[in-house]
């Protein structure tokens, strides 16, 4: 199960946020250029002036637009650089307890090797049955810790490509819209 903060859950609500902000300027701007387009095909003066001061009205809705996404792509910037930070450290313990339990789990399975090959008496037999059984359940509850660590590796791994790329979409929206 992929283990999330509720940092990680409200940054990536905010990216998606910011996203849609973005997909509505972009479709504003499509259609100032249409209409721009429209205004230098058509010879009629009222349809002109009447997309001359629509154009002026989402210029202006624009220009907001673009200042609340910048505005948001700084904060977002600064909250994915710590959550990478963050990101970084946690794989970095994940690896090291993934690393830590597949040692366990070697352990465990050459003690259950070592139970099988040796021929005892009734009694150390019984009680080589019991360590046997013991090790197995430790064995499982073992390779779950292991397969668990793994999805939260992967998980990671995923938010970290995921903010990479945010940061990119970040440096392209400046460029675009202005610093």
């Amino acid at each position: 199960m992929d283990t999330h903060t509720t940092k990680e859950k409200q940054l990536k609500s905010d990216i998606a946020e910011k996203n849609i902000l973005r997909r509505e300027l972009e479709q504003r701007l499509v259609r100032v250029r249409r209409w721009n387009e429209d205004i230098a095909c058509t010879k009629n003066r009222r349809r002109k002036k009447k997309l001359e001061s629509t154009i002026a009205r989402h210029k202006v809705e624009i220009d907001d637009f673009k200042k609340e996404l910048l505005c948001m792509n700084e904060d977002l910037e600064k909250r994915i650089k710590e959550e990478m930070v963050y990101s970084e450290d946690e794989i970095r313990a994940f690896q090291a307890d993934l690393e830590k339990h597949a040692k366990e789990l070697q352990k465990i399975k050459e003690t259950l090797t070592e139970a099988d090959k040796e021929k005892q008496t009734p009694e150390k037999e019984q009680k080589a049955a019991a360590d046997k059984f013991h090790a197995q359940k430790i064995l499982k509850a073992e390779a779950r810790k292991i397969r668990q660590d793994e999805k939260e590796l992967e998980s990671e791994a995923r938010d970290k490509a995921l903010f990479t790329l945010e940061l990119k979409h970040i440096a392209l929206d400046r460029t675009l819209f202005g610093a």
